[in-house]
């Protein structure tokens, strides 16, 4: 992905960044790489269960959305106590995660209908490679987004979780996102 693509830097259709999110927009109001940094967003995970989680990242714009391709890193940590071994998986989709399974393929194709599932390396802050050039089967690209569809990209995570101290984790990274806004909401 080109982030200096087209016109350089824009406000013109932007999304809107989740929670713990900052957004930097980069193209010429139509064709656009979305740079999303994610600082510490609160993710709570199982304990001695299956469970998917998901916190939502990014709101495109209303309108007709074509996302060619997403790439970046994020990572999960536990906010106290262990043990930090997990190897959930981590996607991103436009449903968030939820629910008693241990995959997000479990929740919905669209739980991971962006990018991944990617099994991490741990949940002791460790970077993994969310990208939708690996993602699984199922994916086709480009993704259209039509007009009525859900505009929402969630952060999410699936495992059959270990006997933890804590439940609590936060999530940190950066993802990008090379998207084309076909025709404008209203």
């Amino acid at each position: 992905m080109d982030k200096n693509l087209a016109d350089g830097t824009h406000s013109k259709n932007v999304g809107t960044a989740g929670t713990n999110v900052t957004a930097s927009e980069y193209g010429n109001g139509f064709v656009h790489v979305t740079e999303l940094t994610l600082s510490a967003i609160p993710i709570t995970i199982g304990d001695t269960a299956a469970l998917a989680t998901g916190s939502l990242i990014y709101t495109f714009p209303a309108g007709v959305v074509k996302v060619q391709a997403i790439g970046g890193t994020v990572d999960l940590t536990l906010t106290t106590g262990t043990p930090t071994t997990d190897t959930p998986e981590v996607g991103l989709g436009t449903t968030v995660g939820s629910g008693v399974v241990a995959t997000l393929g479990a929740v919905d194709p669209a739980a991971e209908n962006l990018a991944g599932p990617v099994v991490m390396t741990d949940i002791a802050g460790t970077d993994s490679l969310v990208d939708s050039a690996t993602a699984s089967g199922t994916k086709a690209y480009a993704l259209l987004i039509a007009a009525a569809d859900d505009h929402t990209v969630y952060l999410n995570f699936a495992d059959t979780w270990a006997n933890v101290d804590d439940t609590a984790a936060t999530s940190s990274g950066s993802v990008y996102i090379e998207w084309t806004l076909l025709s404008a909401g209203t």
